[in-house]
């Protein structure tokens, strides 16, 4: 059986979360470890401009079937791919060529990058057991990297230098 797969949009858009220049913490209600997730399973990912997530209840049912009229596949979850020279299982699955300036290169980037906002658009409780998995594992790469990704919200404050007021 040949699989069938909705074409990419022709780059990122302005505001995809795969750009070096995406809004920080903002992914919908999907972590960024969510994201690797599903690409890790080569399961296509809609760019959100393609996709009317308000008033189509049934969005992902049909984005699921790649159906016509779905919307197209996200080019940043594609360019991602090939940035970090990660190959798709299916060989029908689209593929576009590597841009590190544009998009991110590495997983450790891309969460670094949404986790270390300052707000989160997702829910830690509501993401699946591949993303949880996804998240320990890029957590201790970035530790053994020398690099580890504080999540904004268990930053401790800075503490304040204390300066003389006198002039």
């Amino acid at each position: 059986m040949v699989s069938k797969f909705r074409p990419p949009v022709a780059k990122p858009c302005s505001d995809c979360p795969f750009r070096r220049k995406a809004m920080p913490g903002w992914l919908g209600g999907s972590s960024p470890e969510g994201f690797i997730d599903c690409m890790q399973r080569d399961e296509p990912l809609p760019c959100h401009q393609t996709i009317d997530y308000d008033n189509d209840p049934h969005w992902l049912v049909k984005w699921m079937k790649q159906g016509d009229n779905t919307g197209n596949i996200c080019a940043g979850s594609l360019i991602f791919m090939a940035n970090k020279i990660q190959r798709p299982h299916d060989p029908n699955f689209p593929t576009m060529e590597p841009d590190h300036e544009t998009v991110f290169s590495n997983s450790v980037e891309f969460v670094r990058y949404h986790r270390e906002a300052p707000v989160h658009s997702w829910t830690e409780d509501e993401q699946n057991e591949g993303a949880q998995l996804h998240k320990h594992l890029i957590t201790e790469a970035a530790k053994r990297m020398g690099q580890p990704i504080v999540d904004f919200k268990d930053r401790k404050p800075k503490k304040r230098s204390k300066r003389s007021t006198k002039r």
